[in-house]
């Protein structure tokens, strides 16, 4: 994590422990962000008889996935540090691996 961009916060936790937490957090945002790509490039690219059904699904989803990347983004800078914003960043975090090419709708669900 950045040290460029830390905020000096007092919110009752420990510098030690807010750092802990705000490490964690990236890593859920990474996660988080990873999961709506795999989620939107679904969307786009579901095929076959239940289309209509998981086009929409994957849809939801990917709509509630953003709300949460924005909100953990919130809460890692509301402990003073920078959330990460960049591909690279979120695949050096993520443990969610990146879908290639396009699997068949029913690998999707």
């Amino acid at each position: 994590m950045a040290k460029k961009n830390e905020m000096s916060v007092n919110i009752g936790i420990s510098d030690k422990d807010r750092k802990k937490i705000a490490e964690g957090l990236c890593k859920l945002l990474a996660d988080t962000y990873t999961l709506y790509l795999k989620t939107h490039n679904f969307h786009w690219n579901v095929t076959g008889p239940m289309f209509n059904t998981l086009h929409l699904m994957f849809e939801t989803q990917y709509n509630e996935l953003a709300l949460a990347v924005d909100a953990i983004a919130e809460r890692i800078r509301a402990l003073g540090y920078p959330a990460p914003g960049t591909y690279k960043e979120y695949a050096k975090l993520s443990s969610i691996a990146e879908e290639e090419g396009v699997p068949e709708a029913t690998e999707m669900i």
